[in-house]
């Protein structure tokens, strides 16, 4: 009997030490709610981040709002901005620009699907506000390697230069198969709608011999001379018309030019819109870079949500990069990143791309 009782007894006292250690932990659990000290800083450093893209979110809201709400893998923001400033800005080869200082978006073609760096066709262009200049080494690019490019073409070699109000493209023309004559065309571009270049020279030799004058007596335009069968550009009457939305490389161009002019330099573009939006802190203090920074990019195989990016010249010198070769530059530098996630690439030295031809005359003669 004395056996039973005892056992009864550690039995409730078995049970009065569960009890309350029941109580103790319920009770110590609701005096620290709170997560433990290391995952308490997470979350701190956590809520300065998102102090942060709140920044970043009331910055862009004016020029680049949220089309639809953000989720962990959709910044909400279809366009992505684009800041560059003192930067020779290459869309391919020597085609490109000398950027003093320009914002502008770039807006994917087939939404949702990002922005992609390494697919030209999967944006649009759009400046918003500032400055470049294409020199004369890039409108030379431009005819040869793109515009010009094709079979059957009537001209070739050509090259182009600059001086005030003026422009002067020398090569080669043949409206016979396989007799090329050399031309020279002087003369001044008009801008029309904001985006069309039109070029009427006001002098014309052929094979050193003035045509213009003869031109005009039998009543034929420059289109009967030469002809260019391309999107983008083409002949009328005795001008050549430039559409900038369309003679370009991709990607597509939507521009609005509130004033050209053109000096030995090359030809200035003022570019205007609905928005001027202040640049935004660069990430490392330089004055040539180019700056992504809102919506989402796909670069390489990582797609980033609320990119803020900064590239940047590996040797600290002035940027000259390209869209259609920045793998490879990135690929002879490195990349960097700071505590809020933002990104900096240093690239390596812009080497010329093998895959298209050269813009030195005779070098593609094959006649």
């Amino acid at each position: 009997m004395a056996v039973n009782k005892r056992f009864v007894w550690s039995g409730l006292v078995l049970v009065v030490l569960l009890a309350a250690a029941l109580v103790g932990m319920r009770m110590a659990q609701s005096v620290h709610d709170a997560p433990p000290p290391l995952a308490a800083a997470k979350h701190r450093q956590l809520d300065a981040l998102n102090e942060l893209r709140a920044a970043h979110d009331e910055y862009a809201r004016a020029f680049n709002a949220r089309d639809t709400d953000r989720t962990l893998r959709d910044s909400g923001r279809r366009p992505v901005g684009l800041f560059i400033q003192n930067t020779f800005f290459r869309i391919v080869g020597d085609i490109g620009f000398q950027t003093e200082k320009l914002s502008a978006l770039l807006v994917p073609t087939d939404p949702p699907r990002p922005v992609t760096l390494d697919d030209p066709t999967s944006f649009v262009f759009h400046p918003l506000h500032g400055s470049v200049v294409m020199p004369g080494s890039a409108l030379t690019a431009l005819f040869n390697q793109y515009l010009t490019d094709y079979p059957d073409t009537q001209l070739r070699n050509l090259s182009v230069s600059t001086k005030t109000n003026t422009l002067i493209v020398k090569g080669e023309t043949s409206k016979i198969p396989g007799l090329w004559l050399p031309f020279t065309m002087t003369g001044g571009v008009r801008l029309v709608d904001g985006h069309l270049f039109v070029y009427e020279p006001d002098r014309i030799e052929v094979a050193r011999i003035q045509a213009k004058g003869l031109l005009e007596a039998i009543n034929l335009g420059l289109s009967k001379l030469v002809q260019i069968d391309t999107q983008g550009a083409q002949l009328e009457g005795n001008a050549v018309v430039l559409d900038l939305n369309h003679s370009l490389p991709p990607p597509t161009q939507d521009v609005r030019i509130a004033h050209m002019s053109i000096d030995g330099a090359g030809v200035h573009l003022d570019f205007a819109s609905a928005f001027n939006p202040p640049f935004p802190d660069p990430i490392v203090k330089t004055d040539s870079y180019v700056m992504p920074q809102g919506g989402d990019l796909k670069t390489f195989r990582a797609l980033v949500t609320d990119v803020r990016m900064q590239l940047i010249a590996g040797d600290g010198g002035r940027l000259d990069t390209s869209l259609y070769n920045y793998r490879a530059q990135i690929l002879a530098g490195f990349f960097d990143t700071t505590p809020a996630g933002e990104l900096v690439a240093y690239l390596g030295p812009y080497t010329p791309v093998a895959y298209l031809p050269s813009t030195q005359p005779g070098q593609n003669d094959a006649s």
